[in-house]
């Protein structure tokens, strides 16, 4: 019976300690991607954004496919359309939403991964438009200089022929 005393004293007092450090928030218990995952978080919190991508690259490269590797995926791709983050870059962030759609086809952050996938799909449509419209831009621009050119030639015609005109009456 103080045995069994013993154990169930011993086996609380244990987990009292583990809910304490778990309560607390300490790292120890936490797994490597945990503890840069909770890091590059902080780091976006304090305006460090470079530091916190590399940190959410890291965690994005390494072989635990996991809901710790999807949230730094989203993380990651957040920060790449995030304007005021200084790392604005679209390709990299779709790179990074279709691996998240890929790798975790229904988890937490699919729609907002798919919706950001449709404002890529509309920005590239745009950018093509916006391209094809430079380009009859440029067009137009050309052959405003032609006519331009022409138009000076002509004006240049037209006061010869006034002269040669003039010339003429005055030797009649």
């Amino acid at each position: 019976m103080r045995r069994l005393v013993l154990v169930l004293t011993l086996g609380a007092l244990c987990a009292g300690c583990g809910a304490v450090d778990w309560l607390r928030g300490k790292p120890e218990g936490r797994s490597e991607s945990a503890q840069l995952l909770a890091r590059a978080d902080e780091l976006v919190r304090q305006g460090q954004p470079g530091s916190a991508r590399d940190l959410y690259a890291q965690i994005a490269a390494m072989p635990e496919r996991d809901a710790l590797h999807a949230r730094a995926l989203y993380n990651l791709a957040r920060l790449y359309v995030d304007p005021s983050s200084g790392l604005r870059d679209y390709r990299a962030a779709k790179l990074a939403f279709e691996r998240l759609l890929t790798g975790y086809p229904r988890g937490e952050w699919e729609s907002d991964a798919r919706a950001w996938q449709a404002a890529f799909v509309e920005l590239v449509a745009r950018e093509g438009e916006l391209a094809a419209r430079q380009a009859e831009l440029t067009m137009r621009e050309a052959e405003t200089l032609r006519l331009r050119s022409e138009a000076a030639k002509l004006g240049a015609d037209l006061q010869r022929l006034k002269r040669i005109e003039l010339n003429l009456e005055r030797r009649r």
